[in-house]
Formats: structure tokens, sequence, C-alpha cells
């Protein structure tokens, strides 16, 4: 079996489905921007929506494990802070999170030099609740990416094929509703 014909003959029917919208029987505007944009436009969304599921996961499963476990010890004064390495949480992304201007360098503080390796890290006390729902532990675990990337692709799927259809409902609706 020739995979590269397999293969040429998907991407073409995808390509004629899906990434050409028919949008020939619209005749109130001008369509030969929206029927090179909109895919473009759909696929952009979807992806973005992916990206951002995954950017949610890091915040609340890697960066969000700091806060849980600073929350967990009680440390929440300078007098309480707790080194990385006693928490378990000492890595070279972690510690670059807390040195620079982030969301966890926000409610996470430091007593001492935060470039020190033996540097203490502790939540504000009036901020202890906010901390810990911001970076609540994502529910599913690493299952939410996967699932995310299959609803993500079939909700593509699915727009990129029915939004020619809505345009051409749009279209007939006002076409019907036009005074003459």
């Amino acid at each position: 079996m020739d995979f590269q014909y397999l293969w040429e003959g998907l991407k073409e029917y995808y390509t004629e489905t899906y990434l050409s919208p028919d949008l020939s029987g619209i005749t109130s505007f001008d369509t030969t921007d929206v029927q090179r944009f909109l895919p473009t436009m759909i696929v952009g969304i979807c992806m973005g929506i992916f990206l951002a599921v995954c950017f949610s996961y890091y915040h609340g499963q890697y960066l969000g494990k700091v806060v849980r476990r600073l929350y967990k010890l009680d440390a929440f004064s300078p007098e309480c802070a707790k080194p990385l390495s006693e928490i378990g949480c000492d890595s070279l992304l972690i510690r670059s999170a807390l040195r620079r201007e982030t969301v966890l360098s926000k409610y996470v503080k430091t007593a001492g030099d935060v470039r020190s390796k033996d540097a203490r890290f502790y939540i504000l006390e009036e901020q202890k609740y906010i901390a810990d729902k911001r970076f609540k532990e994502v529910r599913g675990g690493i299952l939410t990416l996967p699932l995310a990337f299959i609803i993500c692709t079939t909700a593509c799927l699915i727009l990129l094929y029915f939004v020619p259809d809505v345009l051409q409902l749009a279209d007939n609706l006002y076409n019907m509703l036009k005074p003459e």
C-alpha cells in the first residue's frame, strides 16, 4: 500500500471539505476575504483555547505546587518561611518564576535574598486564601490536556464544517428581511 498516495488523498479531502468553504451562494456581501480568512480564524481560536488550557495546567499543577505546600506548612510570615528544598520544589523553573515579576511571585514572597540557594519563602497572610484558590490543583490531572486537545480539535472541525452553512442562513435571512 502506498502511504504517500493515501496521505495526499486525505490531505486533499480535508482541504476541500474543511479549509475551502463554499460561500458561492452568499449574495449580500463580498465573500472573497471571508473565504480566505474564515478557516484560519477558526483554527486560530481553537488553538488559542488549547494553549490557554496548557498554561492553566502549568500554573495549577507545577507552579501551584509551591503555593499548596507552603499553605500546608502554614508558612504565612517571614518567621515561618521555608526553603524550596524543604518543601520539595527546588527547580530552576520555579526559582526563575520567583525571581521575576510573575503571578507566582505576587503571592509567594521571599525572606532574604531570592538569588540565594537557602532563600526562604512564604505566602502573605492576607493573600493566603486567594493564592490557594488561584493555584488550586487541576482536576483530572494530566488527562486534562489530551481531553482538551480532542475537544478543541472536534470543535474546530465542526465549526469549519458548519459555519459556511450558518453564514448562508444569515444571508438568506437578510435577503428575506431586506426592504425592496
